[in-house]
């Protein structure tokens, strides 16, 4: 068997001899793998969509394992579609010759005769396609913590780790082997490129050579960011400092298409010109989905994208369906939706599972997919109303002439030409207010502030409901509320603990105290050694290093408190680090051990003792204890009597540990490290409390605000925060570059500076614009027995049913799995929502009794109550966690309140609508003043006082791009 080429394109590696032949640039990844795999019962593989996860594991992990002396049975897993037990049971009873059955019992006979290695790959379809109910969380758990000798690897995006929270409880040890697969680094692309071309000449006797500056030219135009692949079009990012990866499936894409054309010409050598001929890397992998859409008709391309529309979900995961299915969504015929996906196959967009069902070829191609629909949709529009108004002229035209004819009736014809002139021009103006609303809702997760000014755009040229929803969804995802700019990279930051401010020191040696609620500039000091400048005194004084000076100043005013201490140090200094009584510092200088000194005299108290460069330390509350950092991988905690270890190293990172942080009541320690991941502690023994994942870079800064809440800082451009139980709250997007310090101010927000020398100011995403107010009168208690408000219709909950009178009769509506605890209706009476001890909400219509909506899992346990808002909008339920807000139809924002002791046992609105109330199990009432639950002109209020403060406006190249 050959091959027609010894590039894959967007086809995966399989698990073959000759795929594993030309599979190049992983093989210190395979190692990695394979030894994790060995050693542990469950090692997680994650990385970014499209880094070629699915490649490792077939062309040459699996294929590793199987060579070891052992001879395992090694069987890897893709058909999420399916019930997966069932599925991964007839794999597993297939591979090892053996009958079929359950699938521990099949593991277990299996795995009596020789080791079995399970490879789960894709395993974030399996959350796609899955609820969890059907038992495999457990069967998974059985596998890795039961007696049997199993290992599996579960294989799953970076963007979906969060899916992993469900597997938490049933598999304590979820997070104890974590592995992350980065993008190829130049080196390992340069053997992607040209290890491939020697093996083909090796094998085929064909000798093909490649010109080295093609190989460059490749690399440098499919780094990670170069292309944006996605509903924003072709674009640049910011690499934010960083040596960009190499994305694997578009330096394969590229390849293949400049050895087809080189190939078709004859010749023996791929050459630098034809790329530059096609374009660059960039537009040969804009012109692949483009060259198939080209392809269909115009009628085949709207088919195509309703199909897109079932094919990919709005988050990018792809989804596979039979061709009745399609045919069914689209209200076509089977032979329609034949055509169409034929004609994308052949083109490498579509491709069929391994039960035939048809899905997107690759999970880069679900940002395209998604791009093109939206592109084709808002272009559609316009084409209508484009040809209404053209009609219309035409009408007015032939109007016109007959109105030459008939004088009498000019008047009347002129008045209809003018209404039906307008009447295209509203049509015009509804497909601009709609691309642009498309627009501004695909940028949401990348640049939201963008995202304001489009809906808000869209919402001026028409105040639709639906540009209300995009402007509403904007606002919640923008978490900068303001940007200070300071001109130079943010080496050194502190945020004064009582009042609204910020001292910076930038990579110019300046120290800069700013106000947080103005961007005022109040003072400068200049020279400052490194970052080290810091509050002391509740934040009425600021101690810095000058020189070899240390330098205590008003923090008012900026001017001197006494005389400069001398103070002896060895190195550069990159921190200081005061204790919480003010009386001494740590001075952090690159150098092993970290020098304690008094802040009044300069003397040397202690050292500690990190055994290599100390990175980081922070303070206990209480002062007794000090956490340090370092590039031994490991975190230390310290007595500050004695300067010894009082525990065992925190260890568990993969690289560097950069940042540490104690929370404010000294329970726990946040650790970031070059892993890419942040860690939370016990600060009693060090047991691990909990793996932070998402950042894609070094994680720079750590720091724990109100109620446990943290914030991360990291070189990927991003902030995040995180709840007190470790779950994600926001990602703070916006910095132009690495986000190098990050803290909270006063009022509970989050400061945050960059290398793009500006500071901003966000809110932690953790209160969704809710603002607690005390005093306030509370919520009844949940009914049972609900009445509509013209009184036509009761509905009483009984165990797991609700019965619903009314005029036309008496119905039971079926749908909870458990107790149904509350009734409401909606204001109008049309609706009628139950709250169930199985975390579902369900909505019925009251006229038909049929289910309306339902929301699963709306919250983490059983939803206690759950009521409509006086004016219609908003609903709102409450469970053993938090109360949670929702559209009336049950849609996002479906944010949390933070702030109320769990449980919350009923939920309610003010009559105003704007204001929520919530009980809790202690009778505590807390009452919320909700931002964006207000109309469109609340809104484009809020949004323009939003852009106004945080200096957004659009660029040159935006206005071209959106406002044309």
């Amino acid at each position: 068997m050959s091959l027609d080429s010894p590039y894959r394109g967007l086809a995966a590696f399989d698990d073959s001899d000759l795929d594993a032949l030309y599979f190049f640039g992983r093989e210190r990844d395979s190692e990695i793998v394979v030894a994790n795999l060995i050693a542990s019962r469950l090692t997680v593989l994650y990385g970014p969509s499209g880094v070629g996860k699915s490649s490792l594991l077939l062309a040459s992990v699996a294929r590793a394992l199987r060579r070891l002396p052992e001879a395992p049975l090694v069987v890897v897993f893709s058909r999420w579609s399916e019930p997966p037990e069932r599925a991964l049971a007839a794999t597993l009873s297939e591979a090892a010759g053996i009958e079929d059955g359950p699938l521990v019992d099949v593991a277990t006979r299996a795995q009596s005769v020789r080791d079995v290695y399970l490879v789960l790959d894709q395993a974030e379809e399996y959350f796609t396609y899955h609820g969890g109910e059907d038992g495999f969380d457990e069967v998974l758990a059985s596998l890795v913590e039961g007696p049997i000798r199993v290992n599996v690897l579960l294989s799953l995006r970076e963007d979906t780790l969060a899916s992993l929270d469900r597997l938490k409880g049933p598999i304590p040890g979820l997070f104890a082997n974590v592995l992350r697969l980065d993008r190829l680094d130049r080196v390992a692309g340069r053997a992607a490129i040209v290890k491939p071309l020697e093996r083909w000449s090796e094998l085929e006797g064909d000798a093909v050579r490649i010109e080295d500056a093609l190989v460059d030219d490749v690399l440098d135009g499919v780094g990670a960011g170069r292309i944006e692949f996605g509903p924003r079009g072709l674009g640049m990012q910011d690499a934010n400092g960083r040596a960009p990866g190499i994305e694997a499936p578009y330096l394969q894409l590229v390849m293949q298409r400049l050895w087809d054309v080189e190939r078709s010409r004859g010749s023996t050598t791929l050459q630098a010109s034809t790329l530059a001929g096609l374009g660059g890397a960039a537009q040969v992998v804009a012109d692949h989905l483009e060259r198939a859409v080209d392809a269909l008709t115009p009628g085949q391309r709207d088919l195509a994208a309703s199909l897109f529309e079932h094919l990919v979900t709005p988050s990018g995961m792809k989804i596979a369906h039979e061709t009745s299915d399609l045919a069914q969504f689209a209200h076509c015929t089977d032979d329609d939706v034949r055509g169409v996906v034929r004609v994308l196959a052949d083109h490498r967009i579509l491709r069929t599972d391994e039960a035939g069902r048809w899905e997107i070829f690759h999970d880069v191609l679900a940002g395209a997919v998604l791009g093109w629909k939206s592109r084709h949709d808002a272009e559609r529009a316009v084409a209508r109303a484009s040809a209404d108004a053209r009609r219309r002229h035409r009408r007015l035209a032939f109007l016109a002439f007959g109105a030459l004819v008939a004088l009498s009736a000019m008047t009347a014809l002129a008045v209809f030409a003018f209404s039906q002139r307008s009447q295209a021009r509203d049509q015009a103006r509804s497909a601009r207010s709609g691309q642009l609303v498309a627009s501004a809702l695909s940028v949401l997760d990348s640049d939201p502030e963008l995202g304001i000014e489009l809906a808000l755009e869209g919402a001026r040229i028409e105040p639709t409901a639906r540009a209300e929803n995009a402007l509403r969804l904007a606002l919640d995802a923008s978490r900068v509320r303001a940007v200070i700019p300071t001109g130079h990279p943010v080496v050194g930051m502190d945020v004064d603990p009582a009042r609204p401010r910020v001292l910076a020191v930038g990579d110019d040696g300046v120290a800069r105290l700013y106000r947080l609620d103005t961007g005022a500039l109040l003072w400068s000091h200049r020279p400052v050694a490194g970052g080290a400048a810091a509050f002391l005194d509740g934040g009425r004084s600021v101690v810095l290093i000058s020189g070899s000076r240390l330098v205590t100043l008003d923090a008012a005013t900026g001017r001197p408190r006494g005389h400069p201490v001398p103070v002896s140090l060895a190195g550069v200094v990159d921190e200081i680090v005061p204790s919480p009584d003010g009386r001494s510092a740590i001075v952090l200088t690159g150098k092993p051990r970290a020098r304690v000194i008094a802040l009044s005299t300069g003397a040397r108290l202690g050292r500690v003792k990190h055994p290599r460069v100390v990175t980081d330390a922070a303070f206990s509350p209480d002062g007794r204890r000090v956490v340090s950092s370092g590039r031994d991988h490991v975190a230390r905690v310290w007595s500050t009597t004695t300067w010894r270890e009082v525990m065992d190293p925190l260890l568990g990172h993969n690289g560097q540990v950069l940042a540490v942080a104690f929370d404010r009541a000294g329970q726990r320690i946040a650790t970031g490290s070059t892993d890419q991941t942040a860690r939370v502690w016990r600060a009693r023994d060090g047991r691990l409390f909990t793996t932070l994942f998402g950042h894609t870079a070094n994680v720079s800064d750590a720091a724990f605000g109100p109620g446990g809440v943290l914030v991360t800082a990291s070189s990927d451009g991003t902030a995040r925060t995180w709840r007190g139980d470790g779950a994600p709250a926001r990602t703070l997007v916006g910095h132009r570059g690495p986000v190098l310090k990050a803290d909270f101010a006063a009022d509970g927000s989050v400061v945050t500076g960059g290398a793009d020398g500006t500071i901003r100011v966000w809110d932690p995403g953790t209160n969704m614009d809710l603002v607690v107010s005390p005093n306030a009168r509370g919520p009844s208690a949940p009914l049972r027995r609900a009445v509509s408000p013209d009184g036509s219709a009761v509905a009483r909950a009984d165990g797991d049913v609700v019965h619903l009178r009314t005029p036309e009769g008496e119905r039971v509506l079926e749908g909870h799995k458990d107790a149904v605890n509350s009734v409401a209706f909606s204001p109008d009476g049309t609706l009628l929502v139950s709250a169930g001890r199985d975390h579902d909400v369900i909505a019925w219509d009251v006229a038909t009794g049929e289910e309306a909506f339902r929301i699963e899992e709306a919250q983490s346990g059983s939803v206690a109550d759950a009521r409509f808002s006086p004016d219609g909008r908003w609903l709102i339920t409450a469970g053993p966690k938090s109360a949670r807000l929702w559209t009336a139809d049950g849609q996002p924002p479906g944010r949390y309140l933070y702030g109320p002791k769990p449980p919350v046992t009923a939920v309610g609105f003010e009559p105003d609508s704007r204001a929520v109330v919530t009980r809790e199990r202690d009778g505590v009432v807390r009452r919320w003043e909700c931002e964006f639950c207000g109309g469109l002109d609340q809104l484009e209020a809020l949004a323009e006082t939003r852009l106004s403060d945080t200096r957004r406006t659009l660029t040159e190249d935006e206005q071209a791009r959106y406002l044309g």
